[in-house]
This record gives structure tokens, sequence and C-alpha cells, in this order.
């Protein structure tokens, strides 16, 4: 009997975020720069985040949803990662933030730019090596969760 086999989509997105960003921070995959510690996350915050491997956790978060529904540009991923003013006014989040995790998964070779679409073009997809390891790792999440 074969092995059981998780997808993205089976795991809930809490766990699965959780068990990326641990991976991610185990191997090193992701290189946070200096100005990580200073940076807001978005229009409208106040501060830093306080968690310091806030950075992984939203490599993790971009990488699911990408995977999830592919052809996000930054644009779309700044007013999905934003929040709600207190008057109702909604406020982006930070395109810098997200433009450097997108360049970092690619560098990791888990996304990449999708020039073939003719209406999304530049907007980024999971790559069939990105597909495996997410993958690999959301049956690692579900199976720990089984025990």
């Amino acid at each position: 009997m074969s092995a059981p086999f998780y997808t993205v989509k089976d795991v809930p997105a809490q766990d699965f975020i959780r068990g990326y960003a641990e991976y991610l921070k185990k191997n090193n995959k992701i290189k946070i720069p200096e100005w990580a510690s200073i940076v807001k996350t978005g229009l409208g915050q106040e501060i830093s985040p306080i968690d310091q491997d806030w950075m992984y956790v939203r490599a993790a978060a971009l990488a699911r949803k990408i995977y999830v529904r592919g052809h996000w540009g930054v644009g779309n991923l700044t007013h999905m990662f934003g929040s709600v003013n207190d008057n109702g006014k909604h406020e982006s989040g930070s395109g810098k933030v997200i433009r450097y995790l997108l360049q970092q998964l690619e560098s990791i070779k888990v996304l990449k730019k999708d020039n073939k679409s003719l209406l999304k073009k530049g907007s980024r997809i999971v790559t069939k090596e990105g597909q495996q390891d997410l993958n690999r790792i959301a049956t690692q999440v579900a199976l720990a969760a089984r025990k």
C-alpha cells in the first residue's frame, strides 16, 4: 500500500503556513534583509511586527495563496494582505515586502513569472518543483496532525 499523499488544498491554511515557514527558516531558504526589523507590513500599521519570524510566515502565506489560485501580481497581493482602517477605508499592504518575498521565492524556484498569459503577463505562478515541495510539506503537516 502506498503512503498517503496530501496537497496544499487538503491541509488547513494555518497549519500549512506554520509548517512551511518553519521549513523555510530551518533550511535558510530566504535571506532576511537588514530593513526587516524596522519596516511596516502595510499603510495601516503603526509599528513593525513583533514576531522575529514574520517574513518566513508572510513568504509561506504568499506561496500558499499563489498555489491555491495562481496568476497573482504584486498589486493584487498588496490588496489581499492589506487591512481596514478605523473609518472603513482599506489600506494596502507593503508592496516592497511582497515584491521582495516573491523574488526570494522565485530564486528558490518555488514561483516563476508567467509571461505566456495574455491578460496577466508577469503574474506569478507555482513551478513544477515548487508544487512538489509544497505538496511534500503539506503531506508532512497532515501526517503530523493525524498522530
